[in-house]
């Protein structure tokens, strides 16, 4: 009995980790691309940029702006190609800029919605409703192709994503209580 509790609590501990995901955003030209991104919690954004220096520096909440948040995340300034990662681990509306030089003012800034958008947000910062294309990596991935080269998902349309492609259609949380669950009735069948 006590090694099925044991195994349940591990199980628990680790399925979140099994099930998230990487999603990347680049910047080029001060665009990110994709503008927003929907994921789930415990997912992981890396940025990276195609044309230069960067910084991803966290803004204040509600509309985008090049305002920086006090208390919030700062990449420092990163070299071209050098990939900044985030781990996500709650629900949240992150706001985001590129932080070097002018490059927010021309419109480098960008928004990661953690698990479901609230009601009334639509995509596009509340501009429109389309929706184009984006995708994770996959767990644990490093961002890179097999050929050792940066993997940039991009969308057809830069300022949009889909939702996170997570096992049943369920984010990672509940991957966790699933797997969970099914843990749990294995350990009282067994007894």
């Amino acid at each position: 009995m006590r090694f099925d509790i044991t195994v349940l609590a591990v199980v628990a501990l680790i399925a979140p980790s099994v099930f998230a995901k990487t999603w990347n955003v680049t910047e080029s030209n001060n665009q990110f691309t994709p503008q927003e991104l929907d994921i789930a919690p415990g997912d992981t954004v890396s940025w990276t940029s195609t044309t230069g220096t960067y910084a991803i520096v966290e803004t204040n909440d509600g509309p985008r702006s090049c305002v920086s948040k006090s208390g919030g995340f700062n990449s420092g300034t990163k070299d071209q190609g050098v990939a900044y990662s985030r781990i996500f681990p709650a629900a949240a509306v992150v706001n985001y800029k590129d932080g070097v030089s002018s490059n927010c003012a021309n419109g480098a800034m960008g928004t990661v919605f953690v698990g479901p958008r609230p009601a009334g947000t639509n995509p596009n910062n509340g501009t429109s409703t389309s929706s184009g294309t984006a995708g994770p990596t996959s767990s644990g991935s490093t961002g890179t192709s097999p050929t050792g080269s940066q993997t940039a998902t991009s969308s057809t349309n830069p300022t949009s994503t889909t939702q996170p492609n997570s096992a049943y259609g369920l984010i990672a949380s509940e991957n966790a209580l699933f797997f969970g669950a099914i843990c749990f009735i294995g350990a009282l069948v067994g007894l």
